[in-house]
C-alpha cells in the first residue's frame, strides 16, 4: 500500500508512506487491508506519525476527531472567496466542544471499543459534574453521531456506538417576545449608534453577525432598501467575514423612520471618519467605533443589550428575541409568510415552525371548519356562492 504523505519539511520533495499487509486472499483480508489503509491515511491527515501494525486495533477516538475536522475544516475557495467545507463557527464549536468536554474522557479510547453505555456515562457526568446544559450535552452527542458516521462511511470503524447512546432530553424554551414598549425604553436610553442598531434588528429581524458586517454600500438611501450580503462570525481564528446564513444576498425594503435614522447615523459616521483622517467610503462599516475601517467587536451587542435593558428595567430578554419582534409583530399584522421569511433571510418552512401560532386565525379557522363539517352547516364559501 502507498500513501502520499506530502512534502519533506527539510528537502521538500514528496513523501510516500509504504506498507505491505500480510493477509488471506479473501474477503476477510481484503477488508482487513482497507482497515489498515484507512489507519495510515488517518494518520496522514491528522499529521500524526502512523502506529506500527498491529500496535493497535484500529484509530483512537483523538485520531478520528482530528481526521473528522480536517476534512472538514472551512477554508476559502481561490475563485470566489466563498468558505467551503464547515461554517467557520461550526468548526469552531465542534473543537470546542470536543477540547473541552469530549477528548479527555474518550481521546485515548480505541474508536472501534466505545459503547452506548460509556457514552450514557459520559453524559451524565457532563450533565451532572460539569455543569452543562441538556442542550449542549444533546449538540456534544449529535457530533460524536457525525464523527462517527463519517469514520463508518470512510472505513474508519466497524459500527457507530453513538446510536445506542441515549443523551438528555431538552425542554423546548419558550419563546420570548418582547413587547414594542420595552424596545423602545432600552433604545431611548441606548446612545445613537446602538439605537440605530436597535432599530435595524427589530423592524429587518436580521442576525447579530449580518449587521455587524453590514457597510454602508449596502444600504441604498434612494430606494429605502437594504442588501444583507455578508456575516461576521467566530472562528477558531477569530471573527471572519462569510456570506449570509441564507447562504444568498438579499433586499429588503426600510421604513422611512428607519431611513432618517440611519441618515442621521451616517453623518455621525463620516464625522468620526473626518476625525481619524479618514473619509467615509461605501466601503466602510455601518456599525465600528474607528471610522468605519473595522467592524464591532461581535459580542459588543450582546453586551450592549444587557447594559441598556437593566437600565431601562427590561430583564428576561435577549437580543436575539429581538428577531422574534419582527417576525412576530409582521405575522400578527397579516404580512404573508413568504414576506416574512424573506425579510428574515430563511425559509417559510422555518417561519410556520418557529412561528405558526402568530398567524392570526389559522387555528380558529381550523376548528370552525371542523364544527361545519360535523354538523354539516355550509360553509361561509358555499353560502356565499348560493
Amino acid at each position: 500500500m502507498v500513501v502520499a504523505a506530502g512534502g519533506d519539511p527539510v528537502t521538500g520533495r514528496r513523501r510516500s508512506l509504504y506498507e505491505t499487509v500480510n493477509a488471506p486472499d479473501n474477503r476477510a483480508g481484503a477488508k482487513l487491508a482497507d482497515a489498515r489503509l484507512a489507519e495510515l491515511i488517518a494518520a496522514v491527515e491528522s499529521g500524526r506519525e502512523p502506529q506500527p501494525s498491529g500496535s493497535q486495533k484500529g484509530p483512537t477516538v483523538a485520531d478520528l476527531a482530528a481526521a473528522w475536522q480536517e476534512a472538514n475544516r472551512p477554508h476559502r475557495d481561490r475563485r470566489s472567496g466563498d468558505w467551503l467545507g464547515w461554517s467557520p463557527k461550526t468548526a469552531k464549536t465542534v473543537e470546542d466542544n470536543f477540547r473541552c468536554y469530549l477528548l479527555a474522557v474518550l481521546g485515548r479510547r480505541p474508536a472501534g471499543k466505545v459503547t452506548g453505555v460509556e457514552l450514557d456515562r459520559l453524559y451524565r457526568s457532563l450533565l451532572v459534574d460539569s455543569g452543562l446544559s441538556p442542550a449542549v450535552v444533546v449538540r456534544c452527542h449529535a457530533q460524536l453521531r457525525a464523527m462517527w458516521n463519517w469514520a463508518l462511511r470512510k472505513k474508519l470503524v466497524a459500527s457507530n456506538p453513538v446510536l445506542s447512546a441515549d443523551p438528555p432530553r431538552v425542554k423546548p424554551r419558550p419563546l420570548a417576545i418582547p413587547d414594542m414598549s420595552d424596545v423602545r425604553a432600552v433604545q431611548n436610553l441606548a446612545n445613537s449608534d446602538f439605537g440605530a442598531y436597535v432599530q435595524l434588528a427589530a423592524t429587518v429581524g436580521a442576525r447579530r453577525g449580518t449587521l455587524v458586517a453590514l457597510r454602508w454600500r449596502d444600504i441604498d438611501f434612494a430606494r429605502g432598501t437594504i442588501t444583507f450580503s455578508r456575516a461576521i462570525a467566530e472562528s477558531v481564528d477569530g471573527e471572519v467575514e462569510k456570506g449570509t446564513k441564507a447562504e444568498r444576498p438579499y433586499t429588503v425594503a426600510l421604513g422611512q423612520s428607519t431611513m432618517t435614522l440611519l441618515s442621521e447615523h451616517r453623518l455621525k459616521s463620516a464625522e468620526r471618519a473626518l476625525a481619524v483622517g479618514k473619509p467615509l467610503g461605501p466601503g466602510a462599516f455601518v456599525f465600528s467605533d474607528d471610522g468605519g475601517t473595522s467592524h464591532w467587536n461581535l459580542g459588543w451587542p450582546s453586551h450592549a443589550w444587557v447594559t441598556y435593558s437593566r437600565r431601562a428595567g427590561v430583564s428576561g430578554l435577549r437580543l436575539h428575541d429581538l428577531r422574534h419582534v419582527a417576525a412576530s409583530q409582521m405575522l400578527m399584522a397579516g404580512i404573508p409568510i413568504s414576506v416574512v421569511a424573506e425579510r428574515l433571510g430563511c425559509t417559510e418552512a422555518n417561519i410556520l415552525r418557529t412561528y405558526r401560532h402568530f398567524v392570526p386565525g389559522s387555528d380558529q379557522h381550523a376548528a370552525d371548519l371542523m364544527d361545519r363539517l360535523l354538523t354539516g352547516e355550509p360553509s361561509v364559501e358555499s353560502s356565499a356562492a348560493g
